[in-house]
């Protein structure tokens, strides 16, 4: 028995994110719950997998609790999660070490010698690889603990962990498998490349099976099913990578229609009929979301989380009250920050330089600059870093006509209003601030058979947006973004030469 409620789970860098919706899209009940991150070197973040599923256990009963309904009635769920957050289990499915996050950037050495094979594989994901990605990170743990490389039965993404969780399964997504494992779905696993990095048995410790969203899985295990509350009736689908499950849950499949998540990191992306390599894009990822179709990915590394490393440093907390008076206090402040450009790279630049070495910048600060003037200065700097994607993007021939907008920075109207007017493009803000739960709703109701397919369930599903126009006729920020692009010019290589004092001084503490 089900009344067409569909249960989407969002494993975030922060929290875990449950949400109840009905097949109209509507949201019927909702639960988070945070977990810990380690960071125990400069440029390492890991995660306990425990604690995601310790949180999806706690979440989805609280959901139902708060709806009133049983268990029974959840026709199905879907889960995403972070991508590039890689896990190495043994054959029981147990973890062998903490799993590497996806922001975790310690295998820079390694990406450079994944890109420096040239191998024509790396033409699916625009010729350049990323220190968050996931073959780095297997190349790091293979040259550094081999004997957690040896023992690993499964080295798999979080959100393949959780679905096997879920269901007892080993699989993957096609965006997962696609966006960062490089398969395709003409050769499958591509054993060569990995065979030519050393790495030959990566693709035995892969998931067995590659399944699309939206499709089903199978039915929910009983011990999970006791675990969550529901039954064992309930299907399972896989959501993928929560920037890609994004796109789905805001209904993103008009053509110019981008999908840009404002997170702990920004992610920008768009599905294309026309796959073309771009310069400084990720992609084209083929059948990435939906088969047939190819998706580009952008975005930057830092995003809400350097908005929260000044609230930190200025002895604040992440309340209602305090962004409410920020806000107000840089509205009063003009476009440009009274002369000061960040370069927002305090994580490294994902796209479109690629650089793991790159760092923050804060150019033109004087004494008389006030922290409203930084904190206004971070949200036009990340701002800029979503332009550069944008006009790399559209320069390469993928137009962008609007920014269909989530996540936990789309409720900052001061941000909101500053990136229409840096880039140019109206943004659609989503009503449903858990636009990705939303997605993978969507996905879970397909596998249920409620819809046919992805783009007819996201259109019945689909929240509604609210419109903000870019300033008319003019570009405030035209020299400011001119500035931001130049900090990088002049500065890579002091920046790359710092981070490595920085490194240096690491391993001479070990």
């Amino acid at each position: 028995m089900n009344d067409g409620l569909v249960l989407g789970i969002d494993c975030g860098t922060q929290s875990l994110r449950a949400a109840l919706f009905r097949t109209d899209g509507a949201l019927v009940a909702s639960a988070t719950q945070q977990y810990a991150t380690d960071r125990p070197q400069i440029n390492w973040a890991e995660q306990n997998p425990d604690d995601w599923w310790r949180a999806l256990c706690a979440t989805v009963p609280r959901c139902l609790d708060e709806a009133g309904v049983p268990g029974g009635v959840v026709a199905a769920v879907a889960c995403d999660g972070t991508s590039c957050t890689a896990m190495f289990a043994d054959a029981d499915g147990m973890p062998l070490r903490p799993a590497i996050l996806w922001m975790d950037i310690r295998a820079a050495a390694e990406a450079r010698q994944v890109e420096e094979t040239r191998d024509p594989v790396l033409d699916h994901c625009g010729r350049r690889i990323s220190a968050e990605w996931l073959l780095p990170k297997v190349l790091w743990v293979r040259r550094e603990q081999p004997d957690i490389y040896a023992q690993a039965a499964y080295i798999v993404e979080g959100v393949d962990w959780l679905t096997w969780r879920l269901t007892g399964r080993w699989v993957t997504s096609n965006s997962n498998a696609s966006g960062k494992r490089h398969w395709t779905p003409e050769s499958g696993w591509p054993t060569d490349f990995y065979a030519g990095l050393g790495i030959g048995e990566l693709a035995e410790k892969s998931p067995d099976e590659v399944v699309y969203v939206g499709q089903p899985v199978a039915a929910l295990s009983a011990e999970a099913a006791k675990a969550l509350g529901l039954s064992t009736q309930c299907v399972v689908s896989h959501g993928g990578m929560d920037g890609w499950t994004a796109p789905i849950g805001k209904n993103c499949f008009d053509g110019g229609a981008a999908s840009l998540t404002l997170g702990t990191s920004t992610v920008l992306v768009v599905e294309t009929e026309t796959p073309r390599c771009i310069d400084g894009i990720m992609g084209p990822f083929p059948d990435g979301i939906r088969a047939g179709r190819s998706v580009y990915e952008a975005g930057q590394t830092s995003g809400g989380s350097t908005i929260q490393w000044l609230l930190s440093l200025m002895g604040l907390g992440a309340t209602d009250a305090v962004f409410a008076r920020l806000e107000r206090e840089a509205q009063a402040i003009r476009a440009g920050s009274d002369g000061l450009v960040v370069f927002d790279a305090f994580r490294g630049n994902r796209t479109p330089y690629f650089d793991p070495m790159a760092r923050g910048n804060i150019c033109g600060l004087t004494l008389e600059h006030t922290p409203t003037h930084l904190y206004r200065a971070i949200l036009e700097g990340c701002a800029y870093g979503i332009r550069n994607v944008v006009e790399t993007l559209e320069n390469g021939g993928c137009p962008v006509d609007v920014l269909r907008t989530c996540g936990s920075g789309s409720t900052n109207r001061l941000w909101l209003g500053i990136i229409a007017d840096v880039t140019g493009k109206p943004v659609l803000v989503s009503a449903e601030r858990n636009a990705t739960c939303l997605g993978s709703a969507v996905c879970a109701s397909v596998a249920a058979g409620l819809y046919a397919n992805l783009p007819e369930a996201a259109a019945a599903m689909a929240p509604e947006f609210e419109t903000i126009e870019p300033a008319d006729g003019m570009d405030p920020y035209g020299a400011y973004f001119a500035a931001y692009i130049d900090t990088y010019r002049q500065m890579k290589d002091t920046m790359a030469g710092l981070a490595r004092l920085a490194d240096s001084a690491t391993e001479d503490d070990r």
